[in-house]
């Protein structure tokens, strides 16, 4: 379990910051960036290592907790990562989306809510295919 954990949080995170650094450059051809900017990517890529690589799967794949807990601990996770990452990438982005912020939590958790539904009904027809292959 810990070596999968490592292995996803590194290309969560090797994954995001190529992503980020791809995306920055694209949106600030023509200005030039702080050097603080960089680190600022490198800890939105590592918030997206932690939530992506480590939380989701251990949630998901590991821990025991009921459905309702394992929705509600990567919808926190989610919101926090979201505004932590927006507000590390640029200040005004994150006030233009601070007056939403109910919005967001909400279509987060409605996320959370029909995402596991279909994990859930993936993860029966895995487990039936599995015993009947036993058979």
């Amino acid at each position: 379990m810990t070596h999968t954990l490592k292995n996803s949080f590194n290309q969560a995170t090797l994954g995001s910051i190529i992503w980020i650094f791809l995306l920055a450059n694209i949106s600030n051809l023509k200005q030039n960036i702080p050097f603080t900017f960089i680190w600022n990517l490198l800890l939105i890529g590592i918030l997206f290592g932690l939530v992506f690589g480590i939380i989701y799967p251990y949630l998901w794949n590991y821990s025991t907790f009921k459905a309702s807990t394992n929705i509600l601990i990567s919808t926190v996770a989610n919101i926090f990562c979201v505004f932590l990452g927006v507000r590390l990438y640029s200040i005004d982005m994150f006030n233009l989306m601070k007056p939403f912020w109910i919005g967001i939590i909400l279509l987060t958790l409605i996320g959370h809510i029909i995402g596991f539904y279909f994990y859930a009904q993936h993860k029966s027809r895995q487990l039936k295919n599995e015993l009947n292959n036993l058979i």
